[in-house]
C-alpha cells in the first residue's frame, strides 16, 4: 500500500462525526442462545446502543422476554420481524433482517455496525477494539468488513484459514464480505455494498472486486461450541441449559491483556463453557461428518495421538471425567461416534448404488 492511499484512508476515517458503533444482535428461535447473546452485549458494552432483531421467531415466550429486556434498557431497541424466508435452508431471511438493521444504522448516522448472531456471545469489549479497527480500515481501503469472531482450530485443519506468521492481521482467504463482524457504514454506502441470499455468493463477488475481510487481532465474539441450529425452520440438536450467568465464561481483565499481547488467539484458547463441558477442538455448526474428517486429516499431519480431541472441563465446579459425563456436555458421544458415521456410510452407499444403476 502506498503512503498516499494510507493517508487518504486515515483522513477519511478521522473526518467522521457519526454516533460510533451500533451493536446488532440478530436471531431466530433458540431462546437460551439468543437471550444469552443479547445480555452478553449489554454486559460488556453498557454504554453503547443495541438493536435486537428477532427474525420472526415462532417462540412467543422468546419475544415476550426480549420485549421485557428492551423495556428495561433505554439504549436497546427491539425489531420484531414477522416474516422469514424458511425456503433458504441455512440462513432463512437473515439478510432481510440485516437490511432492516443497516437501513436504521445508516439513517441514524452510525459509523459502524457490529453484527452478533443469536448463537454467539461477546466475551469482552472496550474502546480499544474500535481504535484498532479504525487503524485496520485506514490501512485497507478496500475493506468494508472486519471479522470479530474467534476461529476454531479446525479452520486451520480444513485449510480455510492459516494462522498468521507475522504481526500483520490475516484475511479470510475466500471472502470479500462475510455475514458477521464489524462493518464500516461509510464505505458500505460509498461502495453500495449489499448482501446476496447466499453467503458464498457475496463472499466471492466482493473478493473478485478486490475487497477483503480482515480478521481483528483482538477478537471479541465467540460462537457457542457444538450448538443447536435451525435449518429450514426445524431445530437440530438441543440447546445447553443455562446454569451460570452466561453460557460461556466472560474474559477477565488479565485475560484481555494477554489477548491484546498476542498476534492471534484461537477459540479454544479462551472459550470456556460455563457450567457445562464439550469436546475440543470445538465445532461451531451442527453435528456432521466433517468433524471426524478433520480429525483424520489432522492425524495424517501430526500423528494419531495429537489428532485426538480433548474434553474442555474448566467451566465445571468439579472438572473430573465422571462429573463431565454426568453433567451437560456436547456433543452426544453416541451421535458423534455411532449415528453420524452410520449416516455417512449409508449416504455413500446410496451414492454408489445410484452411480451403478
Amino acid at each position: 500500500m502506498t503512503t498516499e492511499s494510507l493517508n487518504s484512508g486515515t483522513a477519511e476515517l478521522q473526518s467522521r462525526t457519526g454516533k460510533g458503533v451500533l451493536h446488532v444482535v440478530v436471531g431466530h428461535g433458540l431462546r437460551t442462545y439468543f437471550l444469552n447473546a443479547v445480555r452478553s452485549v449489554r454486559s460488556v458494552a453498557p454504554d453503547d446502543q443495541i438493536l435486537v432483531v428477532d427474525n420472526a421467531s415462532p417462540d412467543r415466550q422468546l419475544r415476550v422476554e426480549l420485549s421485557n429486556v428492551a423495556a428495561d434498557d433505554p439504549k436497546m431497541r427491539l425489531l420484531l420481524r414477522d416474516s422469514n424466508d424458511l425456503a433458504n435452508g441455512k440462513v432463512g431471511g437473515l439478510y432481510d433482517a440485516y437490511s432492516d438493521a443497516f437501513e436504521l444504522a445508516l439513517r441514524e448516522q452510525f459509523d459502524y455496525v457490529h453484527i452478533v448472531q443469536g448463537d454467539m456471545q461477546v466475551l469482552w469489549w472496550d474502546d480499544e477494539v474500535l481504535s484498532r479497527a479504525t487503524e485496520l480500515f485506514a490501512a485497507n481501503p478496500r475493506c468494508v468488513n472486519i471479522f470479530m469472531c474467534l476461529l476454531s482450530m479446525d479452520r486451520a485443519v480444513d485449510e480455510e484459514f492459516r494462522e498468521p506468521r507475522t504481526d500483520q492481521p490475516p484475511k479470510l482467504r475466500n471472502f470479500g464480505l462475510t455475514d458477521t463482524g464489524l462493518y464500516d457504514l461509510h464505505r458500505w454506502e460509498q461502495y453500495d455494498i449489499s448482501f446476496d441470499d447466499d453467503e458464498l455468493v457475496h463472499a466471492k463477488r466482493y473478493l473478485s472486486e478486490g475487497f477483503s475481510v480482515i480478521c481483528h487481532p483482538w477478537p471479541t465474539d465467540a460462537q457457542i461450541p457444538w450448538p443447536a441450529v435451525v435449518r429450514s425452520g426445524v431445530q437440530l440438536g438441543r440447546e445447553v441449559n443455562l446454569v451460570k450467568p452466561f453460557l460461556l465464561k466472560p474474559m477477565s481483565s488479565a485475560e484481555i491483556v494477554q489477548l491484546k499481547a498476542r498476534n492471534w488467539t484461537w477459540l479454544e484458547d479462551v472459550c470456556v463453557p460455563w457450567g457445562w463441558s464439550c469436546m475440543t477442538p470445538m465445532w461451531t455448526t451442527h453435528l456432521n461428518p466433517d468433524y471426524l474428517a478433520n480429525r483424520r486429516h489432522e492425524a495424517s499431519r501430526r500423528g494419531f495421538i495429537k489428532s485426538l480431541p480433548k474434553w474442555e472441563r474448566r467451566g465445571l465446579e468439579d472438572n473430573s471425567w465422571r462429573s463431565a459425563l454426568r453433567s451437560q456436555h456436547r456433543p452426544s458421544l453416541w451421535k458423534l461416534l455411532v449415528v453420524v458415521p452410520v449416516r455417512e456410510m449409508s449416504s455413500r452407499l446410496r451414492r454408489r448404488l445410484r452411480r451403478a444403476i
